[in-house]
């Protein structure tokens, strides 16, 4: 703010206009040094100031008493300023002055003082003065008001987090949860962040989300640190009721998932009708979520349920994911059913789509499958998987990773669980879902359905002898070499994956009404959203492994020898895959390995950076 006084400086025994913290104070000039003024206050105490900080300067000089700023602050109250319209064009203070007549001190003070307690009605800009038009005013108190409500939640929230409730169903702390999620994804909120710092500067941003109850029953740093959302926001749960037109169909159908799944999104069942009668089955959540209802808009946020050592984050809250929408066992459930017709040697011959309302049998592990498998009522299905298998499989993956070994925590105890990916349920099931995805493909593209659809760019070096596949989302069918299909796209997770649930609602949205929900300019701006919500979660995902990692190292292993391939090396670290779990760790060593395969003890962790300090073993 530019000064308004003359260009030469204040006098002993001036009285002087300025600001300090924000306020307009008056003081008396007691004394001048070779750069700054000494100023006597109100309240007797005094200030150096720098004499460019000097908004307004007194023609006539006082004694150096804090009393004669008090006199002259209440001649000031008393004296009237004439009204008066500042020109679209705006004034010099000393122009306001002279149109006002006003060459007095007291009548000069008494203006700035007008000025500066009305700036709903004034502002100025660089050294002139404007007034509002009362468009200008309304916008102008809409704002104070805005400012006071955002300096009230500071205050209520850092109320708050000194006194944590554990509860996070307030509107208070679902903005705050809110608020600190977005900062850990990058965003910038500077009056919270540095609200923070200043009264909680021992605290991270993550350890007040997770003391706020945003958090899991067991602690996972990673994902704190991630900003993904974690605690439901509470919803008023909502009776879920199918439309009165879907039939029942008496089919026997069983659904089949890991031993500890909770929500179950797809089914099976399989009827002899001159030939076989495959249904697939997935739970319908179309015909009951909205397009932007509050739970649609939760679902977009999260994109996809988390599945981490530590536990798990669905995308759904419990209520929805586990209960209404879950394929229970002896429940009745609407769902979205193909049904797939092959003859007696399980050649396909006809399929269709139906929207029904089926009763669960049974739900079963993989475990319990392979174990039954060779029974009479699992044959035909094995059987159709091998025939769709061998029909559209181009160029057989030899090369795939059988198994894989999942690190979870159990009551307290972490362990790792070996997965069967070439195991005879596994690999039934997704023959019957890839069919199930790639016809809706095809409905799709048949019916011009605008979709989320998953295509693949392949590379191939030919010097190297290696190919590198990328997914990518696009409204456009593309084809997807790793199925053998001209279209493709994922829809049998909907409780579990955000696309799946559009694309199943445009689905259904078009065989209920004749059109679909969302234009494909909408799904085309859902599209980078979702891509780097995936990303995110990737991230997440592996920074929690590696996390949890350590810890299953520190409890169980420390000390002990441990087989690695080194993959990779970085400023003399070393990227290592551990086996037989296939999981991926830095190791901090003195001597590089000889070798690729290498044995190796671990002696320390190195927790801020996560890596393991470790011995060669010759």
């Amino acid at each position: 703010m530019k000064q308004q006084i003359p260009a030469n400086e204040p006098d002993i025994g001036n009285i002087v206009a300025f600001y300090n913290r924000g306020m307009l104070l008056f003081g008396l000039v007691i004394e001048l040094s070779a750069r700054n003024l000494i100023v006597l206050l109100e309240t007797g105490e005094s200030v150096i100031l720098n004499p460019s900080r000097i908004l307004l300067k007194s023609s006539n000089t006082f004694p150096p008493v804090s009393s004669a700023i008090d006199d002259f602050r209440q001649s000031l109250d008393n004296r009237q300023i004439p009204e008066f319209q500042i020109p679209p064009e705006g004034l010099s203070f000393a122009d306001l002055t002279a149109s006002l007549k006003l060459d007095s001190d007291t009548g000069r003070f008494s203006l700035l003082l007008h000025l500066k307690e009305s700036p709903q009605l004034f502002y100025q800009k660089h050294d002139r003065y404007f007034q509002r038009d009362p468009e200008g005013e309304s916008k102008y108190l809409q704002n104070i008001q805005k400012m006071q409500a955002r300096k009230n939640y500071l205050q209520a929230a850092l109320d708050l987090i000194r006194r944590p409730s554990q509860n996070h169903s307030t509107s208070l702390a679902v903005s705050l949860i809110q608020e600190l999620r977005s900062i850990l994804q990058g965003d910038k909120i500077e009056d919270l962040q540095k609200a923070l710092r200043r009264e909680f500067p021992e605290k991270s941003i993550s350890q007040i989300r997770a003391e706020l109850g945003d958090t899991l029953q067991i602690t996972d740093p990673p994902l704190l640190e991630s900003g993904l959302p974690i605690a439901f926001i509470p919803q008023p749960v909502r009776e879920l009721h199918a439309p009165h037109d879907v039939p029942f169909n008496d089919v026997k159908a069983v659904s089949i998932d890991d031993e500890d799944s909770r929500d179950f999104d797809d089914a099976i069942s399989l009827r002899y009708e001159n030939g076989y009668l495959l249904g697939i089955h997935v739970s319908n959540l179309a015909q009951a979520i909205e397009p932007h209802c509050p739970l649609f808009q939760e679902a977009r946020n999260r994109i996809s349920s988390l599945y981490l050592p530590s536990g798990t984050v669905p995308m759904l809250p419990p209520q929805y994911s586990e209960q209404s929408f879950s394929l229970r066992q002896n429940e009745d459930k609407a769902v979205l059913s193909l049904y797939a017709r092959f003859d007696s040697d399980f050649r396909l011959q006809e399929h269709f789509l139906k929207c029904e309302i089926i009763r669960i049998a049974k739900n079963y592990s993989y475990k319990e499958v392979d174990k039954e498998h060779h029974q009479d009522f699992w044959n035909p299905f094995f059987r159709i998987a091998d025939a769709l298998r061998e029909q559209r499989e181009i160029n057989p993956k030899t090369e795939d990773r059988r198994f894989i070994y999942n690190l979870s925590l159990t009551k307290g105890r972490l362990a790792f669980k070996k997965i069967d990916l070439h195991s005879p349920s596994r690999r039934m099931i997704e023959e019957l879902m890839i069919l199930y995805n790639s016809v809706l493909a095809d409905y799709a593209t048949s019916h011009s359905i605008p979709m989320l659809f998953r295509n693949i760019n392949s590379f191939f070096d030919a010097e190297k002898d290696w190919q590198t596949n990328t997914a990518f989302l696009d409204t456009t069918a593309g084809f997807h070499p790793g199925i053998g299909t001209s279209a493709y796209l994922h829809g049998t997770s909907p409780i579990r994956r955000f696309v799946d649930m559009v694309n199943q609602m445009q689905i259904y949205h078009h065989r209920a009404k004749g059109s679909h929900l969302f234009p494909e300019d909408e799904l085309k701006q859902m599209i980078p959203f979702i891509e780097k919500r995936l990303l995110l979660i990737r991230e997440t995902v592996q920074r929690s492994e590696r996390y949890w990692l350590m810890k299953y190292i520190s409890d169980e292993l420390m000390h002990n020898p441990l087989d690695g391939m080194l993959r990779a090396t970085s400023n003399g670290k070393y990227r290592v895959e551990i086996l037989p779990w296939g999981k991926q760790a830095w190791l901090s060593l003195d001597a590089p390995p000889k070798e690729e395969h290498f044995n190796f003890v671990v002696y320390d962790i190195d927790w801020d950076k996560l890596i393991l300090k470790a011995d060669l073993i010759d």
